[in-house]
């Protein structure tokens, strides 16, 4: 059985050229890299590495690689997705077979991008444990292709903290199977919404309508990026103590991320992370109590990078397919060293049907960062409260609509049938 996967993390916000690594088995002539459903590249043999080119805006890109014969037609495919949540673990069940026999033995692919140490790799087959070399290659026991066979894959660190990929091929389906959804936001903006069988062809990509699982209407999560050191925010938020203004509900979570980036590295590969608090509980009526309890390290001068925080933290409010906002809270002047501008995150975040909200601790000047952002002001007790409800009406507004396939959110629309719904992030 041929197969090709991916063994590059596409983690975190990519732009540009980036390095692409594949693990290829069978009798494969050449890979073909498409991106976005464009041909983006072609590998010849091994090694079987490239580089693709993502451009410089900030979007979400879905990346397939396509193994070929030597006549030119497809064997394999794997697909993977760039600027999109992923696990800071990947696993991969590669197949080893010769021509067209059940595969003779398996090898388990994985890449951690913060460098925990693993305890154990376990493989197991129809249930059964897979002895596993040092290559983590494993022989697989005699078997026919007539019946639906399962791999399972488990990596375990010393924290243990375990990742597991599940492969299926054989039986009806002769390769693997893989189920995946993707939640879609929307606000309902009359009435109630249907159920997830009458919501059926309400969305479509590219012209093909979508079938609805279910709908999500569970705790919303805000997650806020302070772009203000300890002190000033003390300093300037003290005129607001006290003030009760509705912000969460009941169950809703609050998450602080910082501003500034961790460096992680994984072979070749580099990324930043921004560290994410554990979430507080609503209801919040008091946001700036919580900003003083959240914990964050204070940041160093030179190193605060808000603008690829809020970027970041769009992917994280994906993660669970929640009711989910950003918000951005900023004062003074303060230096920002990010890579990426905000207009490019405003519609990063647009595309990522992630809605958005900035806070100006004073009157934003003319021509400033904080103008740039498009920033409410926030100088008056009377702003934190209609501020805080307009956040609330919106998280209260959502819901997700969770799809069958895999989906980049800018591609999902509102078909002709769909009535009382706006998607979120319809404009950056």
């Amino acid at each position: 059985m041929t197969t090709v996967a991916f063994l590059s993390l596409f983690f975190g916000l990519i732009s540009g050229p980036y390095p692409v690594e594949l693990a290829v088995e069978g009798p494969v002539a050449a890979v073909e890299l498409q991106l976005d459903g464009q041909p983006a590249g072609r590998i010849q043999g091994p090694p079987w590495t490239s580089t693709l080119d993502f451009g410089q805006s900030l979007q979400p890109h879905q990346i397939v690689a396509r193994a070929l014969d030597a006549q030119g037609h497809e064997i394999s495919r794997a697909e993977e997705w760039a600027n999109l949540p992923h696990p800071l673990t990947k696993v991969d069940i590669v197949l080893e077979r010769d021509g067209d026999a059940p595969p003779k033995a398996a090898r388990v692919a994985w890449k951690n991008l913060v460098g925990e140490t693993v305890r154990s790799v376990a493989l197991t087959f129809d249930g059964e444990p897979v002895k596993l070399d040092r290559q983590l290659r494993g022989e697989l026991p005699k078997h026919d292709l007539k019946s639906l066979h399962v791999l399972a894959a488990q990596v375990t660190f010393k924290s243990y903290r375990s990742v597991r990929r599940d492969l299926a091929y054989g039986g009806e389906y002769g390769s693997e199977v893989s189920t995946e959804l993707t939640g879609v936001p929307v606000y309902l903006k009359t009435g109630n919404l249907p159920s997830a069988e009458q919501l059926g062809g309400w969305l479509s990509d590219g012209g093909k309508p979508l079938s609805v699982n279910a709908v999500e209407e569970g705790p919303a999560q805000l997650f806020v990026v302070l772009g203000v050191h300890g002190e000033e925010l003390v300093t300037k938020a003290s005129k607001f103590r006290n003030l009760t203004s509705k912000l969460l509900s009941k169950g809703d979570e609050l998450l602080f991320v910082s501003a500034a980036a961790l460096r992680v590295a994984s072979g070749t590969e580099r990324t930043d992370l921004f560290t994410v608090t554990q979430p507080m509980n609503g209801p919040v009526d008091d946001l700036f109590r919580a900003m003083r309890k959240s914990g964050l390290p204070e940041p160093t001068p030179g190193s605060l990078r808000f603008a690829d925080a809020v970027a970041s933290a769009g992917l994280m409010a994906m993660h669970e397919n929640r009711r989910r906002a950003v918000l951005l809270v900023l004062s003074g002047e303060p230096e920002d060293m990010s890579v990426y501008d905000p207009g490019s995150v405003r519609r990063f975040l647009a595309a990522l049907r992630v809605p958005l909200f900035v806070w100006y601790l004073g009157t934003p000047r003319p021509g400033s960062e904080a103008a740039a952002w498009k920033a409410e002001e926030i100088s008056q007790s009377w702003h934190v409260a209609s501020s805080s409800e307009r956040i609330h009406k919106d998280l209260e507004a959502q819901r997700i609509v969770m799809v069958d396939g895999r989906h980049l959110p800018q591609s999902v629309t509102l078909a002709p049938a769909a009535t009382g719904l706006e998607l979120v992030g319809a404009t950056p």
